[in-house]
């Protein structure tokens, strides 16, 4: 919560998001830890409900600033871990090598 700038604001950036997740990104699950995790816990929800995946959160529109800030970061910082880690950033980190 430390990197949602609405919680910096309200000096409530305690706790954290935590997903349980397929490889292919499908949310399976979700815990949230702070004085708003009742507010931040339905966007998990009705992802889990939708089987949505994490990308698609991550592509939504989020107001800023909120809370729900979080919940977008979390879910673009997973989607971007996991396409480095596949062809996409095996490919990225080929192009890079022959550019120096």
């Amino acid at each position: 919560m430390a990197s949602v700038d609405r919680a910096r604001t309200d000096s409530d950036d305690t706790g954290f998001i935590k997903l349980i997740h397929k490889k292919n990104g499908t949310v399976l699950g979700a815990t949230v830890v702070n004085a708003r995790a009742g507010e931040l816990i339905q966007e998990w929800s009705l992802a889990i409900d939708r089987r949505l995946k994490i990308g698609q959160v991550a592509r939504s529109i989020h107001v800023y600033p909120t809370y729900s800030m979080g919940n977008m970061q979390l879910a673009a910082q997973i989607e971007m871990d996991r396409l480095l880690k596949g062809k996409l950033g095996v490919i990225g980190r080929g192009l890079a090598r022959l550019v120096r």
